[in-house]
């Protein structure tokens, strides 16, 4: 079964993105960060041993501000430097296409169809809380007809970030459910993310095209992990969880884990220890790759 890791950002620094903005994003973490070129996701994707990385680009532009930086708001990754990577690493790499709707809807249309059609892009990635706007907002239902009709998920980032200028307000993924009512037929992908681990998992276990992104859990322990898994199966959505790493390398973070995958290899040592049903070879075969193959079409 391959292997798929659903959520990777390439970005070069200090040209794509300021050196302030990437301080700020990894502030809290205490990791380094530096460029993440598509060589660096090859090799990321070989440390830890995963085939194939969804890679994408930003574009928040528009909503860019440090008072101690105006000049340098540009963070920008174009979708077409997405294509560039990808096409140096075919068989590893897929494109994601970052899009701001709110530069235009007319326009963010014509991009996505740009990405797909001509790009080969997979999925749609949104990102709301940074781009201030709520995904519930019915302007955007064009773009979301065209997803549907150009047969891509729509990825949504929500939860906690510690970018300042985000809106924690705009991260809800309750936010989501007004989406899901409305297009039932649209494929999802929710980042289930901290502080809102329950309500991302909800949403999934109410609307059968949601698909939880987990790589929240990459810079942890197991348990947490293993508590998210177990609470998707409780409402029979294991089947619609998917690997993601967010750039993650545990190498850098805990010595005692080769790499992110590890911790999918470790959730069983955690259900024996508590008592609790194992997870099936079939159930981690699909969170690994399987589910994500066949979301982003990944044999054809």
């Amino acid at each position: 079964m391959v292997t798929v890791d659903c959520h990777l950002h390439l970005t070069e620094v200090p040209e794509q993105v300021p050196h302030w903005w990437m301080e700020e994003l990894y502030r809290p973490y205490g990791v380094e960060y530096g460029t993440t070129d598509g060589k660096w996701m090859v090799d990321l994707l070989d440390r830890s041993g995963i085939d194939i990385g969804m890679v994408q680009g930003s574009d928040i532009r528009r909503t860019t501000f440090h008072p101690d930086h105006p000049d340098e708001y540009e963070v920008y990754v174009p979708n077409d430097y997405t294509a560039d990577q990808v096409a140096m690493y075919p068989d590893r790499l897929k494109g994601v296409a970052c899009i701001d709707p709110m530069r235009g809807i007319p326009w963010a249309v014509e991009e996505l169809e740009r990405c797909v059609k001509e790009l080969d892009f997979r999925a749609l990635k949104l990102v709301p809380s940074y781009q201030l706007y709520s995904p519930n907002d019915r302007s955007l239902d064009p773009l979301y007809e065209k997803a549907i009709e150009l047969d891509i998920p729509v990825h949504f980032f929500t939860g906690w970030t510690p970018i300042i200028n985000a809106s924690l307000e705009m991260a809800d993924p309750f936010l989501l459910d007004g989406v899901g009512r409305r297009f039932r037929d649209m494929k999802v992908i929710v980042v289930v993310n901290w502080p809102w681990v329950t309500k991302g998992i909800l949403m999934v276990a109410k609307h059968p095209n949601f698909h939880a992104d987990l790589c929240h859990f990459a810079g942890g322990a197991p348990e947490p992990l293993h508590d998210a898994l177990a609470m998707l199966r409780s409402y029979v959505a294991t089947g619609r969880a998917m690997y993601g790493s967010d750039n993650s390398d545990k190498v850098r973070i805990d010595s005692d884990f080769a790499a992110v995958p590890e911790l999918y290899r470790r959730v069983n040592d955690v259900a024996e220890r508590q008592g609790s049903e194992p997870f099936t070879d079939e159930e981690m075969a699909a969170i690994m790759g399987g589910t994500a193959a066949r979301l982003y079409k990944l044999d054809s």
